[in-house]
């Protein structure tokens, strides 16, 4: 049995630790918190319940069979706001730059089916370079997944987005109800030449690029300016 409880501290630690201590320190070296460093801030001290911490990935192709990532590059669960209980998803960039591939998008769609039985806002912390190319169109297909979701839940819960982002976020954004934009960091990229690199996790569109993104004005939304997370 020790052996056992033993295990599951070594997963859960690996987990914690997302993509590694070097992207976790290019993280930090880039005024950014983790996925799990911003969800601390924004739940209530000690309340947040994670929901499938240690799924990963069955992609064999392009190398994928010898890259995983407890977590699959997307921390999800529940805890409570000021009080009130609310669902919560923060994409890890240190993992594939947080991008969307199957079981990652799963998950995001698990805990917004629960929001919407318990009548619970959620929130999304996107940090995102897009779609995880190199699991093809099940990738793409997640997005759908998500987006049938927001609009299931359009009127019905409150629905956050926290943003940059780039590829499939993009446009679930205008899917919710309230979008915060990160100071410094205020854009949107629909996929470009440096959506590969972003995926990669490496250093990816320069400001010029970066301010020729079109963010299309939406009356319905509500968008504020935050500082930096």
């Amino acid at each position: 049995m020790k052996d056992k409880i033993n295990e599951l501290k070594e997963k859960q630690e690996l987990a914690n630790l997302g993509g590694g201590e070097q992207r976790i320190e290019s993280q930090h070296g880039k005024g950014k918190l983790t996925a799990r460093e911003r969800i601390a801030l924004l739940m209530d001290e000690g309340s947040f319940e994670e929901l499938g911490m240690f799924v990963t990935h069955r992609s064999q192709e392009f190398g994928l069979d010898r890259q995983k990532f407890l977590g699959d590059g997307v921390i999800t669960g529940y805890g409570t706001v000021n009080g009130r209980t609310t669902y919560v998803f923060a994409q890890d960039f240190t993992v594939f730059g947080g991008s969307l591939a199957e079981m990652h998008a799963q998950k995001i769609c698990r805990i917004m089916d629960l929001a919407m039985d318990n009548g619970a806002p959620v929130i999304g912390l996107n940090d995102s370079g897009g779609a995880r190319i190199q699991e093809g169109v099940v990738s793409l297909g997640g997005y759908a997944d998500i987006f049938y979701r927001n609009t299931l839940a359009s009127g019905v819960i409150p629905q956050i987005s926290i943003i940059p982002c780039a590829g499939g976020a993009v446009y679930r954004r205008s899917h919710t109800d309230f979008v915060m934009m990160v100071e410094d960091s205020l854009h949107v990229r629909y996929r470009t030449k440096c959506g590969e690199e972003s995926l990669r996790n490496e250093e990816a569109c320069p400001k010029s690029l970066v301010e020729q993104a079109h963010i299309q004005p939406n009356p319905v939304l509500r968008t504020f300016p935050v500082p930096t997370i």
